[in-house]
């Protein structure tokens, strides 16, 4: 098994190169980059419900 970001404690840098990506790609070109990121991240997951699960998620946090 693969360990996760959070199992090495890489979330931190990973979550620092995003913010600095995104700022380097700009306010208007940000919603490109995280939609491109967030696909790419959900194609890896081995099914729909569990990409799904993500989106409901993201979205319940996003609404807070």
């Amino acid at each position: 098994m693969n360990p996760t970001l959070t199992q090495t404690g890489d979330l931190d840098q990973a979550y620092t190169a995003l913010a600095e990506a995104t700022a380097r790609v700009g306010e208007a070109r940000a919603p490109l980059l995280l939609a491109t990121l967030a696909l790419a991240l959900l194609s890896r997951q081995p099914d729909a419900a569990e990409a799904l699960a993500l989106i409901t998620q993201a979205e319940r946090l996003a609404a807070t």
